[in-house]
């Protein structure tokens, strides 16, 4: 009997990282990472690049622990304890602390925050901020980023000219406020007030590493704008802010279990959508360290923008 050739045994070549864009203005998945282990400087080097970039990235499949998050982002930076686990006297350790657990359910409802940067009320807010996915609803519970790069790129030359030269003050929400009594107690929500009166930040941010202008808001932090003359402040507070309401600088993500997401705080707004109540969502969160934020009048690169 005539016996076949045996078939050539198939290896399968682990996939090589690679950048995947989204959207035309922000947004893209990575492929091929393990973002459980350790990284290889060169795909380290491309996540920087493709955050610097796209200004969010995704990477789906992956299964981190609060300390694999932690070590995840220590690559990157400095993990930041959260202000308000300081004020509560939580220390350093990692478990909620610089890693933080979001958990919604039908007893704790989700905060449905408006559009904001992380901690844009300190002097110094995140640089990059993480998310995992740990346990997502069968329906809605999306988060959605804006790009401050492309909503700045769509304002007219006079408006920009104007954005240029103004700043605002950032300061904790009443919401937020609200959410740290019902977590901390009083004493810990009237130090947060106290400790942070208020975080005077350019409207217009200069980006450290590319040198592009984005309009950094925080709608939900930042309601006071400082430096307009002629004009209202909170006429030009609702003016730069409905500029987040425009999808074509928006992506919106659709969580799946073990995705991750790591964004730049520095050019970008983002808001957790609360579509999925009463059903149960859970993600680990954590930033990184980033530096007080420079706008175009004290950029080195820069001069004065000229007012006309």
């Amino acid at each position: 009997m005539h016996t076949p050739p045996a078939s050539p045994a198939v290896t399968t070549m682990p996939a090589q990282p690679a950048v995947h864009p989204l959207g035309a203005f922000i947004g893209a998945a990575i492929s091929g990472v393990d973002l459980s282990a350790p990284l290889r400087p060169a795909d380290a080097e491309m996540i920087t690049e493709a955050v610097t970039e796209h200004q969010v990235v995704f990477v789906r499949d992956q299964s981190l622990d609060e300390r694999q998050l932690w070590r995840l982002a220590e690559q990157f930076g400095v993990p930041a304890v959260h202000p308000v686990d300081g004020l509560a006297g939580s220390g350093g350790s990692v478990s909620g602390k610089v890693v933080s657990s979001i958990r919604d359910t039908a007893a704790r409802p989700p905060a449905e925050f408006d559009w904001h940067t992380d901690l844009s009320w300190t002097q110094t807010p995140p640089a990059w901020g993480f998310l995992h996915a740990v346990e997502i609803p069968r329906t809605g519970g999306d988060t959605q980023w804006a790009s401050g790069f492309a909503m700045y790129d769509a304002l007219g030359p006079r408006l920009a000219r104007l954005c240029d030269r103004l700043s605002m003050v950032h300061r904790p929400s009443p919401e937020l406020v609200a959410s740290v009594r019902t977590t901390h107690g009083d004493r810990v929500a009237a130090q947060l007030i106290e400790t942070h009166a208020g975080a005077d930040h350019p409207l217009v941010r200069v980006h450290p590493r590319s040198g592009r202008r984005a309009l950094w808001l925080s709608r939900l932090y930042a309601r006071e704008v400082v430096g307009a003359v002629g004009i209202a402040s909170d006429t030009v507070a609702r003016l730069v802010h409905r500029r987040l309401d425009d999808v074509r600088h928006q992506i919106r993500w659709r969580w799946r279990e073990g995705d991750v997401a790591i964004w730049d705080e520095m050019s970008t707004c983002h808001r957790a959508l609360g579509d999925h109540f009463p059903q149960p969502r859970t993600m680990l969160r954590c930033t990184i360290a980033g530096d007080r934020p420079i706008g175009l009048n004290l950029h080195p690169s820069m001069g004065r923008p000229a007012i006309s």
